[in-house]
């Protein structure tokens, strides 16, 4: 992402304001039921779960109020609850997190959307889904205007969590977008499975998935082209100022326009479940909308937010510092990198002359860094390869002071580092012949001895610089 600047990102992240968001959509309860499987019931083929324990989280258009609430800003929902025993619950898991309940109705004639998940060993092996619709209840169709006019004039952005399950009709959303527009603030839509994206029409943002993108346009996503026309076809249907597409494993697109876009990488560090990305998602553009943040920026974050709610199990708030610690070190991780994923890199775009040296760096010195920023009066792009752990291990008797990420992590800081290996091999020689570096940088006092690599420096045509006198 090189139009994302980080010291500009960060210092805008270090002011944000606390906003006033109307989140308004369909209100959900998640059930966690968490136990072991220990036997095959006899009744049928089916693992018996003894249960240890059971937990209850928001969901839907709720989740998308409690991670507001936890980015620090004020979340003020409108939905519909039961008068029955999960809303309660509902209502006081609002209460818990001090989120406001004035814009929620309660109705004898609804029954509270639960959604029951049944896990074990950190997987799921159930989920049973209580779904109920409301209906054209015209009483209830009042109240949820009503509660809408009230809260509209009162906040700094809106965000439409649709789930399709009633609460939001044509004429509901119609009238939110004109109020919005007419007050100057953005409105973030989460569309509703199968809804017309005309309902939409005016919206700032629109948020799908790569499913509810093929389905609304009838157009398969299968690559940059397609998706790129999928996005087009979006916008065009409901005049956002622009679309970003959830494309699950190969990130998120934000989309302006056919020449303003940008394909941004997933951030996941270990994908446990993928519940509540959308939902994260949504959030953390809707509190930077607010706070002012480009669209690009506020796509960003929320990218890394998104990809940090999966790494989780179920539904979870992500807080600032996580949030924060991951686009401070996303620099760092970007340039550690494995070969194959830079080989790739490198046939991807054009590059400049590219520079290659390998060591230990172990007990990083000054001497280290006059030789790594002496390199740099060399032009190009520099690619670090950094021995294992057990390379070492087994060429030096013991382990090194600094783990190996550790080592990488430091030589990442250090700006004209672009790309950082970690190999397993006694030499570097196989990365060199793979990676057909211009220039491979030696410390001087190899020149004049037996360099392990000389033979694949020769094969791929390297040209070799020697470095004045810098211990290794």
């Amino acid at each position: 992402m090189d139009q994302i600047d980080k010291s500009t990102l960060v210092n805008q992240l270090t002011s944000l304001s606390p906003k006033k968001i109307l989140v308004i959509g369909d209100l959900m309860l998640d059930q966690y039921i968490w136990g072991s499987v220990q036997r095959i019931s006899p009744e049928g083929p089916i693992p018996v779960l003894n249960v240890d324990r059971e937990e209850f989280r928001l969901g839907g258009a709720a989740n998308v109020a409690v991670n507001i609430n936890c980015l620090d800003c004020v979340a003020l929902p409108v939905g519909i609850v039961g008068k029955d025993h999960s809303g309660e619950k509902l209502l006081n898991i609002f209460e818990q997190h001090h989120i406001s309940t004035e814009g929620i109705i309660i109705s004898e004639n609804f029954h509270t959307i639960v959604k029951q998940r049944a896990i074990t060993d950190q997987q799921q092996l159930l989920r049973i889904d209580y779904e109920f619709q409301v209906e054209n209840d015209a009483a209830i169709q009042k109240e949820i205007w009503k509660k809408t006019e009230e809260l509209l004039n009162t906040v700094d952005c809106v965000v439409i969590s649709d789930y399709a399950k009633g609460v939001l009709k044509k004429d509901l959303i119609a009238y939110i977008i004109r109020k919005a527009k007419e007050r100057k603030i953005p409105i973030i839509c989460d569309p509703g499975k199968g809804v017309d994206l005309a309902w939409y029409k005016g919206i700032t943002a629109i948020k799908p998935n790569r499913f509810e993108t093929e389905q609304a346009t009838g157009i398969r996503l299968k690559d940059e082209e397609s998706i790129l026309t999928a996005a087009n076809t979006l916008k065009k249907a409901c005049g956002a100022e622009f679309v970003t597409i959830s494309l699950d494993k190969d990130g998120i697109l934000f989309f302006k326009n056919i020449k303003d876009y940008s394909f941004m990488e997933s951030k996941v560090p270990e994908v446990y479940d993928v519940t509540g990305a959308g939902d994260m998602m949504i959030s953390t553009v809707a509190v930077l909308l607010a706070n002012k943040v480009t669209p690009l920026y506020s796509t960003y974050v929320a990218n890394i937010a998104a990809g940090l709610e999966t790494s989780h199990l179920g539904v979870v708030p992500i807080p600032w510092s996580e949030i924060m610690t991951q686009i401070v070190e996303d620099g760092f991780n970007k340039k550690i990198i494995k070969i194959s994923d830079l080989i790739s890199l490198l046939q991807r775009h054009n590059h400049s002359s590219l520079i290659f040296t390998n060591g230990y760096f172990d007990n990083i010195s000054a001497g280290h860094l006059r030789f790594l920023l002496e390199i740099n009066k060399i032009p190009g792009k520099l690619v670090v390869a950094l021995n294992s752990d057990a390379c070492i291990k087994r060429q030096k008797g013991s382990f090194p002071l600094l783990k190996e990420l550790d080592r990488a992590r430091l030589l990442a800081s250090i700006e004209n580092v672009h790309h950082i290996i970690i190999f397993e091999e006694d030499d570097a020689s196989a990365i060199i012949t793979q990676l057909s570096p211009d220039v491979v940088v030696k410390g001087a006092e190899f020149k004049g001895q037996d360099i392990p690599e000389m033979e694949a420096i020769n094969k791929v045509g390297a040209k070799i610089e020697y470095i004045p006198h810098f211990s290794w």
